[in-house]
């Protein structure tokens, strides 16, 4: 009797189990043998699907789903019928082992998702102490780690020379490898003052020259302080404004700098070991790789228009005064989009003070060996064709707008040496030789034209080109203070150059140069002087 009434239920129970919604079964067709059964089972409340609202009916019915749907089934059945309720006992009596077993499982199934909860709760209170903890950490650490304060750059060049020299040696050709390291630090301190500083490589054997030779004697590259200075930008003295759209920047005096986001500090201040700071790339003078020493200042009268001006020592003697020591002292005056258009023009005066305790290798284009120049008895490095350099020049650029999305801009420069004693000096030699050593007392001058196309690349795929002439008398400057690659003093040189940004801070530049000795030294061009033809491939690495 028991088995049979199991058997009749299990047929109609078959496949149920835990889940979802009443209603037609999407594996039960309307036609199947069992559809009716199923129907009133499921519209009971006996009987519910999968949530995929599948009845799965081929599936092994378990004991505990079968008691389930037995206690579902007796739930439904009317308390009158007498007979209905004697079955019911007895199907209660049947499968009590498995009703107990399933509430017992739920018991302890609520008991586990209870203790989850309050787990998940402490966990979650513990995740918010550690979030705290991690915050305060980063901020600790914000102020040792590298972060946006810091930026460098790694240039790896491939160099090949051909020399062409004119006295006794051959012509000679050369291929080197040559690396310059530089990472600097910025700090703004507070809302007026910002320290920097940088170090970098160097040769080690040349004041001019910050490149190093790879396999250079086998000697590794030298690393030196090669910019630290501070930067005071006084609220007091007044602010311009960088934003096409007037504003108003009284309120910067009293409110402080940063809540004027469109207004920046009149004057500047410098002090320390602090790079060339209102110059352009297609000067003649100063080389970007001279930096000046001492004390300096830039006044902006607005966005476009500044005055700079540098006291810079040279050489420091540490003698009782100052007469022993060489200064340097500049000034630069420049006004960018004159007119309203795209015209920029600027003057500037460069002079140095007892040039004579400068290195021997700011004068190699100055001075020839065996000659009395300064008519004193002696023959040694203050034999130069000039001794006073006090320079004064010039010059302006137009930028067209081109097609390409790309600007061309057109440059010109002239600068003349004001107080050269050169003509004196060669006058003094050369009425004892024949012919005359030095036949060109211009030297004292030199100028610069080209064009550029395109702007310096700051993006990936951006890239840019300029092609420049210079020509640089002995005596217009000192040698060290002109470019490194072309255009120290003596020298004629065409200029070449393509930089593309082929990746994120990553560049690739090729140049050519075409260096001759200027004509400075008539027929006798010094031993080892040389013209020569350069080509070079930087890789650049910013970060």
């Amino acid at each position: 009797m028991r088995l049979l009434i199991a058997a009749l239920i299990a047929c109609l129970i078959c496949g149920a189990g835990a889940a979802l919604a009443t209603g037609p079964y999407e594996d039960v067709p309307t036609d199947h043998w069992a559809y009716d059964a199923l129907d009133y089972l499921t519209g009971r409340g006996v009987l519910e699907g999968y949530p995929d609202n599948f009845f799965k009916g081929d599936r092994t019915l378990t004991r505990y789903e079968f008691g389930q749907a037995v206690a579902r089934l007796l739930d439904s059945i009317p308390q009158s019928d007498s007979g209905v309720q004697l079955m019911a006992e007895t199907l209660r009596a049947e499968f009590s082992d498995q009703l107990a077993e399933l509430l017992r499982g739920l018991d302890g199934t609520a008991a586990s998702v209870n203790a989850l909860d309050a787990r998940i709760g402490d966990l979650e209170g513990a995740a918010g102490e550690n979030s705290s903890q991690i915050a305060d950490l980063e901020s600790r650490m914000d102020g040792f780690r590298p972060g946006p304060n810091w930026n460098g750059e790694f240039v790896y060049r491939w160099e090949s020379i051909c020399q062409q020299t004119r006295v006794s040696q051959p012509d000679s050709r050369r291929f080197r490898q040559r690396i310059r390291f530089r990472i600097g630090y910025s700090k703004q301190i507070n809302e007026a003052v910002q320290m920097n500083f940088r170090l970098q490589t160097m040769t080690g054997n040349d004041e001019t020259d910050s490149f190093h030779t790879l396999s250079d004697r086998f000697n590794s590259a030298d690393i030196f302080l090669d910019q630290a200075y501070i930067r005071y930008s006084p609220a007091w003295f007044g602010f311009y404004t960088r934003c096409e759209d007037p504003v108003d920047c009284s309120g910067c005096e009293t409110s402080g700098c940063p809540s004027c986001t469109d207004c920046t500090p009149r004057l500047d201040v410098y002090a320390g070991i602090f790079p060339n700071i209102s110059t352009d790339p297609n000067e003649i003078v100063l080389d970007e790789d001279v930096n000046l020493h001492g004390a300096g200042l830039v006044y902006h009268f607005n966005e476009e228009f500044r005055i700079m001006t540098a006291a810079s020592v040279a050489v420091e003697v540490n003698g009782l005064d100052f007469d022993d020591d060489t200064y340097m002292f500049v000034t630069e005056l420049r006004h960018d989009n004159l007119f309203g258009g795209s015209l920029d023009a600027w003057v500037g005066a460069y002079s140095w003070h007892k040039e004579s305790s400068l290195p021997a290798a700011y004068f190699a284009g100055n001075r020839m060996a065996a000659f009395d120049f300064n008519n004193d008895g002696l023959i040694d490095g203050n034999d130069r064709f000039a001794t006073d350099f006090h320079t004064l020049k010039g010059g302006m650029q137009y930028t067209f707008d081109w097609w390409w999305d790309k600007p061309l801009a057109v440059y010109g420069e002239y600068m003349v040496n004001l107080d050269s004693d050169a003509e004196d000096r060669i006058d003094a030699v050369n009425p004892f030789v024949v012919p005359d050593i030095i036949y060109e007392s211009s030297d004292d001058y030199g100028w610069v034209v080209g064009a550029q196309y395109g702007q310096v690349p700051e993006n990936c795929r951006d890239w840019y080109a300029f092609a420049r002439y210079k020509e640089i008398g002995a005596n217009a400057i000192i040698d060290g203070f002109g470019d490194q690659d072309a255009g120290g003093a003596n020298i004629n040189s065409l200029e070449v150059h393509w930089e593309y940004m082929w990746a994120d801070d990553t560049l690739v530049g090729v140049s050519w140069f075409c260096n001759k000795m200027h004509n400075a030294f008539g027929f006798a061009i010094p031993e080892g002087a040389t013209d020569e033809r350069r080509a070079q491939i930087d890789w650049i690495f910013r970060f």
